[in-house]
């Protein structure tokens, strides 16, 4: 019961049930004006009630059963006559147990109605006011001593059950750490992973933003000096424009090295159809390509920083592409928006074999297209040539404002 062993639980039971046997045995064997038939009944009752007691889980049974004890123990002590030792025994059994079995605040007021039945046989049978206050002196010292046993063993056990929930709490929280260490762990994990994964793209735009804008340099200063020893034959004021072009084309890719290396952000000088109109004045100088700009299905022509970058980078590596690999003689660009879109589209007259392959550059257009929102193709033109079309939104979505802001 309550958590204890069988053996503690017995011993319990059998302690009181022994100290009733021995005493009902000392009664009997002197002699008395109680029917030695009724004094043993009335302790064979007690008995009863001791193995019976603790099987007895409401409160109101339990103290219906205390007052039928004690309404027998009045009556066996109205019938012993002058013989009251046996009587009061049971009487001052009865009020210690209540004091362990019954709640505290039940007990107490148990334990006053003994002592006030008392006085009253006491009194109805001439019992001096010396022995009326002796009983009540007795029986209100074991009812605080058993009282103090009662607190201080439920004190014990309320110790006992709260060192079990700390202990049990204990080892959640030993639990719950080592939950939060794996979580630190992967988090730790993931942390390193996604710096990881940051570098790995800046490495990617910062390769990306060499090979458009440097690569795009470059290929005009190898197309100029590959074309510098014919001009030299022909006209010495020609090559000296060459030379020109070539140191001024050297010290831009000078200024592209040390805008990314120290990752300046985006250049201002990518914004609107000024920079598009001033890349393909270079183009056309630098190349011999001759390039057609067409703007007018363009009603606006204030974009948002991302879409004006992504429309030079994309304009820049397609006609490094024709410089390098069409042989065409022409390129256009046709420029328009609606409400929502902006659409360029690039073609040349070159010689498109119908296959493209991948390469860094076109996958790098791809690339910015996507990242701003947008959609890139490629197409043949017939009756030869390849023609480029772009789609950018001309709203600015949620995260390419904070890739801004960094």
């Amino acid at each position: 019961m309550n958590g204890q062993t069988p053996a503690r639980h017995y011993y319990k039971k059998l302690v009181p049930s022994l100290i009733l046997i021995l005493n009902c045995i000392q009664f009997l064997s002197h002699p008395a004006k109680a029917d030695p038939i009724l004094l043993a009944f009335v302790f064979a009752v007690y008995l009863a009630f001791i193995w019976i007691i603790p099987y007895v889980a409401s409160t109101a049974v339990s103290l219906c059963i205390f007052i039928g004890l004690w309404l027998l123990t009045d009556f066996f002590w109205a019938v012993s006559g002058q013989e009251q030792g046996a009587a009061y025994f049971l009487i001052v059994f009865l009020m210690i147990y209540a004091a362990f079995r019954l709640p505290s605040r039940l007990s107490l007021i148990f334990t006053a109605c003994l002592i006030g039945g008392n006085i009253l046989l006491l009194s109805s049978q001439g019992g001096s006011l010396n022995t009326i206050i002796s009983n009540i002196s007795i029986m209100l010292g074991l009812y605080v001593l058993f009282s103090s046993m009662r607190f201080r063993r439920e004190a014990r056990r309320e110790a006992e059950r709260n060192h079990a929930e700390l202990a049990k709490m204990h080892v959640q929280l030993e639990h719950a750490h080592k939950e939060l260490q794996k979580a630190h762990a992967e988090l730790h994990e993931a942390s390193v992973l996604s710096l990881r994964y940051a570098v790995l793209e800046e490495r990617t735009r910062i390769a990306r933003d060499i090979h458009d804008s440097i690569g795009h340099e470059l290929t005009s200063v190898i197309v100029q000096l590959q074309s510098l020893p014919y001009i030299l034959k022909s006209s010495k004021e020609d090559s000296e424009k060459v030379i020109q072009n070539v140191l001024s084309v050297a010290r831009e890719c000078l200024q592209e090295v040390r805008s990314v290396v120290h990752q300046m952000g985006r250049s201002e000088s990518m914004v609107g159809l000024t920079a598009l109109r001033g890349l393909i004045h270079q183009v056309e100088e630098r190349s011999g390509l001759h390039v057609s700009l067409d703007t007018a299905g363009l009603s606006e022509e204030s974009w948002p920083p991302n879409v004006s970058e992504t429309i030079y980078r994309i304009l820049q590596e397609a006609l490094t592409n024709i410089i390098r690999h069409a042989d065409a003689s022409h390129a256009a660009a046709v420029i328009s928006n609606d409400k929502s879109h902006l659409y360029v589209t690039i073609t040349d007259d070159g010689q498109f074999t119908g296959s493209l392959t991948y390469g860094f550059g076109l996958t790098g257009m791809k690339e910015r297209a996507e990242k701003a929102g947008g959609s890139l193709t490629f197409s043949a033109v017939q009756p030869s040539g390849l023609k480029i079309e772009l789609s950018l939104p001309l709203m600015t979505t949620h995260k390419e404002q904070k890739d801004e802001q960094r």
